[in-house]
């Protein structure tokens, strides 16, 4: 019984972190705002977490773990690295729309404290393993561009992220043709052309 309610009570407190960093910012909500949100008393939190670069921490891992999940699914090593790309960038973008807090926390994450930032880099990378995998490839094979795996990250599927985070804040609109278009943008951002290996 035990074991159950401490677990339903760590996951409350994420739930609710993330309901508030969406809304509020990383400095726009308090611990007692956290417990009162999560439903349980400002001390239990200090029970899991340390403090609230620890909570942001932990709240950081298993986001990446549920993006990951969606990103990989039917994941096919033997298709060509453009359809891999392409499978996960779509299985991304459907994942962003569908989970409205976590798309919307993303510029959050991406302005923590530097000590913080360092800190997540490694573990977000070792759950993105199919992802590395496929530049390496890609380089290996000359299709993809040879940069670091960070570059190409931000030019191929955070863009995504970014969109439809706004198309979620209705500041945007995309089609189904633009959202192709979209896709093969991704890809051009980090494939060498046949222009460049002229």
């Amino acid at each position: 019984m035990c074991a159950s309610s401490c677990k339903d009570k760590h996951q409350a407190i994420l739930a609710a972190t993330l309901k508030l960093l969406a809304a509020k910012g990383f400095h726009g909500f308090s611990i007692k705002q956290l417990a009162a949100e999560a439903g349980v008393a400002a001390g239990t939190i200090y029970l899991y977490f340390k403090d609230k670069d620890e909570l942001i921490m932990h709240l950081h891992s298993d986001i990446i773990k549920t993006v990951a999940a969606a990103m990989f699914e039917n994941h096919d090593t033997s298709l060509p690295i453009k359809a891999q790309h392409r499978q996960m960038s779509i299985n991304l973008w459907n994942f962003c729309l569908d989970n409205q807090c976590i798309t919307l926390c993303k510029p959050q994450f991406d302005h923590l404290p530097q000590n913080v930032l360092r800190d997540l880099h490694a573990d977000t990378w070792s759950q993105l393993k199919p992802i590395k995998d496929l530049y390496e490839k890609g380089r290996q094979q000359g299709i993809l561009k040879p940069l670091p795996n960070d570059v190409l990250i931000s030019f191929s599927f955070e863009p995504l992220v970014n969109l439809a985070g706004q198309l979620l804040l209705e500041t945007i609109d995309i089609s189904a043709d633009e959202l192709n278009l979209m896709l093969e943008a991704s890809w051009d951002a980090i494939s060498i052309s046949t222009i460049e290996t002229q």
